[in-house]
């Protein structure tokens, strides 16, 4: 199973809402919507997104894991080992 190292959310509160929207030429409310799990990228997009983040994001990390198939977004999931 892949291994999700940062999610479009956490890369989005990381660098900023504003600063993504600029990087890839689209409104500050469609990042907030992908910010806050309301919507997912377009495939272009998405595709920007990992270009602009040089590699840091990927399609697991946009979309989630192949294996979770009812899910359109990558969360990350808490485990006990996260907590302690």
């Amino acid at each position: 199973m892949a291994s999700i190292r940062i999610t479009l959310s956490e890369y989005i509160q990381d660098v900023g809402i504003e600063s993504v929207a600029k990087d890839l030429g689209t409104s500050v409310s469609t990042v907030k919507a992908w910010r806050y799990y309301n919507r997912v990228p377009r495939i272009k997009q998405a595709k920007q997104l990992m270009q602009h983040s040089r590699g840091v994001l990927s399609w697991d990390s946009i979309y989630g894991p192949p294996e979770e198939v009812d899910s359109d977004r990558a969360v990350r999931k808490i485990s006990n080992a996260d907590v302690a």
